[in-house]
């Protein structure tokens, strides 16, 4: 009887054929929030779906004259969520007779308006064919993000369950730590629920699903995170571990990351290289700054499979985090009122208060800056008070003509090379956030400095060439200057960006960077080694979330076509392009860097008579490769008095005059650039 039942189950479930179940439809709601939910009872199936035999396809006809603003998703019924198409992801008119099936290999993104056929959804509808129930209320539920501007109606739906279903993604060991989430059957949502939180760590070993949860077995409280990230299938999520009874807290070292209780599981959904945040954290914190450490992990979300993710803390106050003094409520008198503090510049859904002055904008906007340390309930007034004028104070001298003073202007204020280094990082990466949202400061007690500092840097999903909004996209031109009427950049980069001071410094900063850290090898390097580690979990992340050829708010990146190594070679390419416009339009002088390369590179520049008194002579042997130059003199404060050419292209010895008659007296920098090079010279004017 054994040998018979084997031999008869697989016919048993090859005997069901495809089955088609039809929904009605109505109009859309349109108010700009609200999910519009479409039921379709579906009976008759077996008691589950899975790989064998479950969902294939999914088909709509919608009358909308905006399909962008539509977000298209099907919940099973156990309540499973997946995402047929994105807000945004879409253009044109209407959906079709347009149906959604994993099995075929083009995007609905990459297609045009109606849509007519059958393409890829931006989700896994293997997530449904895991062995759950078929059978029950499937609801269509439809979203119009843009009110009123377009209204629409569902004409019609259809589920269509068959023998060639959507395969789900299994895993059973992978190289990186597998992190376990189980809400009990709560929906994690934005709102706080105690959840089950295990960690699978073997080191440098192998993690398998059966091992024991040997690096964190406990209680958290978890929610969703974020802002537009929320709109995605998969959400960042806010973790703080908990004691058994859910109500204290505890800290824990997870992965080796020093003990505290506040982590952060951050998506990287619409980071396609995955790689953005890791490389942005690892940088500042390699420039000298606390940065959130971060690891990659696996997620299991009530054990399904959920992709890679970004282990990472949270930013708070801490020996091992911003490491500022501990203010209490009770702390109102000088000097301990004086700090430390965290505040955030973002957006108003959190406590704060708005700027003194507009922001750079094309409007009167202010920004807004958010309570974070001490948060809002525990903030006393007088401290509210307090971080508040220091700010207006900072402000009011940003916003007069004194400013660059020695004594009273900004350097009274600010730590400038923190500011330095965060300019440095955001115009590397063009961030359009950068300056105006997730923008954290922190100030320290005035008996250690009592300085603003900005920083640590935070949320880089969008950044390195991943954003088509915002001008993000072009490896060209400062994002400082960029302006926003929504959520304006504070004046104060734009006035330091006059201060030749600031400017002198930045240079020296970004030009000693550029030969280490920040070097094109350097900066690759690291991209190759994270992919190389991500390049196992990867494949399974893009089968779970199959996004990779689609588009997905706010890709800028051409999708045809499109693989995992294109995605990182774009990065790749991105800093190559970014770099070299920076290396060429990076303001300031550094007469010591200058003078160092100098010395060394005499072959390369040679400028005489020196000291002289009547023109001047260069030389520059550019080598048996073309390359371009420019030439340029600067005086002693680093301002540039002329740019004497440019070439496309050069090879070989090239010779060039100064007409000096309208010089001072004193001392100069000759700058030559060829290519991505720069060499200097010190020479004297009598």
């Amino acid at each position: 009887m054994k040998h018979l039942f084997t031999l008869i189950l697989p016919f048993f479930y090859l005997s069901f054929t495809a089955q088609v179940f039809n929904g009605t439809g109505g109009n859309i709601l349109n108010n700009g929030g609200q999910e519009t939910v479409f039921n379709l009872v579906v009976a008759g199936l077996p008691a589950s779906i899975d790989s064998t035999f479950g969902l294939e396809e999914v088909c709509v006809n919608i009358n909308h004259n905006a399909v962008q603003e539509l977000k298209l998703t099907l919940m099973s019924p156990s309540g499973i969520e997946v995402d047929l198409s994105g807000v945004l992801s879409c253009s044109g008119v209407t959906f079709s007779n347009t149906c959604f099936n994993n099995n075929v290999f083009n995007s609905v993104t990459t297609a045009s308006a109606p849509y007519t056929g059958t393409f890829r959804p931006v989700g896994n509808m293997g997530r449904f064919n895991t062995s759950k129930p078929g059978n029950g209320t499937w609801k269509l539920m439809v979203k119009d993000f843009v009110a009123p501007a377009n209204s629409g109606m569902l004409v019609g739906w259809s589920l269509k369950f068959g023998n060639n279903p959507a395969k789900p993604v299994m895993l059973n060991s992978s190289n990186l730590p597998l992190v376990f989430l189980n809400t009990n059957s709560q929906a994690l949502s934005v709102n706080d629920i105690i959840v089950d939180l295990g960690i699978v760590y073997n080191g440098t070993n192998r993690n398998s699903i059966t091992d024991p949860k040997n690096n964190y077995n406990g209680k958290a409280l978890c929610h969703i995170r974020g802002s537009s990230s929320k709109m995605f299938e998969k959400n960042n999520i806010k973790i703080e571990l908990k004691d058994a009874s859910g109500v204290n807290d505890v800290e824990a070292s997870l992965l080796g990351m020093p003990a505290e209780s506040d982590w952060v599981l951050t998506s990287c959904y619409s980071d396609k290289s995955l790689v953005r945040n890791s490389l942005t954290q690892h940088l500042f914190s390699q420039m000298g700054h606390y940065s959130p450490r971060t690891h990659f992990v696996e997620l299991f979300l009530n054990g399904e499979y959920f992709g890679v993710y970004m282990l990472m803390e949270q930013v708070k106050r801490g020996n091992n985090r911003v490491s500022i003094s501990k203010v209490t409520p009770i702390d109102n008198q000088f000097p301990y009122i004086t700090g430390g503090y965290i505040i955030q510049i973002n957006r108003t859904d959190d406590p704060g208060w708005y700027s003194m002055y507009p922001g750079i904008s094309g409007a009167s906007t202010k920004f807004y800056y958010q309570y974070n340390y001490p948060q809002f309930d525990e903030i006393s007034p007088q401290q509210q008070g307090y971080i508040k004028s220091v700010l207006d104070s900072f402000e009011t001298v940003m916003n007069s003509p004194t400013y660059t003073d020695p004594v009273t202007g900004y350097k009274k204020f600010i730590n400038d090379d923190s500011f330095l280094d965060y300019l440095i990082i955001n115009e590397l990466s063009k961030n359009p956030d950068a300056y105006r949202l997730s923008t954290y400061l922190y100030k320290d007690n005035i008996m250690d400095g009592g300085k603003i500092h900005v920083g640590p840097v935070w949320d880089y999903d969008l950044a390195w060439h991943n954003c088509n909004y915002g001008n993000a996209w072009d490896e060209k031109y400062w994002q400082f200057e960029i302006p926003n009427n929504d959520f304006p950049i504070p004046v104060w980069w734009d006035k330091l960006m006059d201060d030749i001071n600031f400017k002198n410094k930045l240079y020296c900063r970004y030009h000693s960077l550029r030969m280490s850290l920040l070097s094109n090898n350097k900066l690759y390097e690291y991209i190759d080694n994270t992919a190389a580690m991500l390049s196992e979990s990867q494949q399974r992340n893009f089968r779970q979330f199959p996004i990779i050829g689609a588009y997905v708010y706010a890709n800028p990146q051409n999708q045809t076509g499109a693989t995992y190594q294109t995605e990182v070679q774009d990065l790749k390419n991105w800093i190559y392009n970014r770099t070299a416009w920076l290396d060429a339009n990076i303001p300031g002088f550094c007469a010591n860097v200058g003078i160092a390369e100098t010395e060394a590179k005499e072959s390369v520049l040679n400028v005489f008579p020196n000291p002289f008194s009547d023109d001047l002579s260069i030389v520059v042997n550019a080598g048996s490769k073309p390359c371009s130059l420019s030439i340029e003199v600067y005086n002693i404060l680093g301002e540039k008095i002329t740019m004497l050419n440019e070439k496309e292209k050069i090879m070989g010895e090239y010779k060039t005059t100064i007409v000096t008659r309208n010089l001072k007296s004193g001392t100069y920098f000759v700058k030559a650039s060829l290519d991505d090079k720069i060499y200097y010279k010190k020479v004297i004017r009598l």
